[in-house]
């Protein structure tokens, strides 16, 4: 398993959908990348969150009249059944004790109802995320396994390294840095195509995680700037790592 590709099995290690093999390289990983060691903390956090049952008491009223008519109720014995007898029809006071305890069920069901969408709704989601995880995964495999690979790495100003592999057959570009220093809450890295002296946005870079971006089309090469949080339409500075792409035959 490549490294790019264990930096995006965080959702799947949580929720403990990876096979023996994958855990252990996995948990190795796991020993020397403090950001993926955030994301697995944050997701088992969320799925905690998920399977707690949460529960509704009957109302004081409720409870006291179930408990009212069960304490007049004496136990019936158990029934034998006759083929040849009709189905025994319970007394009514029986019934009565019957609907009072399914209008009990009957009320914690519609009070949990809500509730239970909405879990069902989130593990789903939980789900999806964990889906697109290893689509993700495998498209960043695909990448560095294509044939027609290229790419290179250039250090980055202030520190760390930018490494960039490209399929051309894919269209698709990998991103892969290391080192880079923690930027302040107002800062963020961003990624960019260098279309012949454009750039072109390709997305934030968070230290430690591989970025997929597509649309490659002509690009020469990739380049990675400084900016403000939620990053920006065109750069607002030079670039800290500028990586140049090798020639492509037309």
């Amino acid at each position: 398993m490549t490294s790019a590709d264990l930096h995006t099995m965080t959702g799947a290690y949580a929720l403990h959908a990876l096979d023996e093999d994958e855990r252990r390289e996995f948990e190795s990983h796991l020993a020397e990348c403090a950001a993926c060691a955030r994301e697995v903390r944050e997701f088992r956090a969320t799925s905690a969150r998920l399977a707690v049952a949460v529960a509704e008491t009957p109302s004081p009223e409720l409870k006291r009249r179930v408990m009212g008519e069960i304490a007049t109720v004496r136990q019936l014995p158990p029934e034998v059944p006759d083929r040849h007898s009709p189905t025994p029809v319970a007394p009514r006071r029986t019934r009565r004790v019957v609907g009072l305890v399914l209008a009990a069920c009957l009320a914690a069901i519609g009070a949990l109802g809500g509730v239970a969408i909405d879990q069902y709704r989130d593990a789903r989601d939980a789900e999806r995320a964990v889906a697109e995880q290893r689509a993700r995964g495998a498209a960043i495999e695909a990448v560095l396994t294509a044939p027609d690979a290229v790419g290179g790495s250039a250090p980055a100003g202030g520190g760390g390294t930018v490494r960039v592999i490209a399929s051309p057959a894919l269209d698709r570009t990998v991103v892969l840095t290391s080192g880079l220093p923690t930027l302040p809450d107002a800062r963020v890295y961003q990624g960019w195509y260098n279309d012949g002296g454009r750039m072109r946005s390709i997305g934030l870079i968070r230290p430690g995680t591989a970025l997929l971006a597509s649309g490659l089309d002509r690009a020469s090469g990739v380049g990675v700037t400084v900016e403000p949080a939620g990053g920006s339409a065109e750069p607002s500075g030079e670039p800290i790592a500028l990586i140049d792409f090798p020639a492509r035959r037309s």
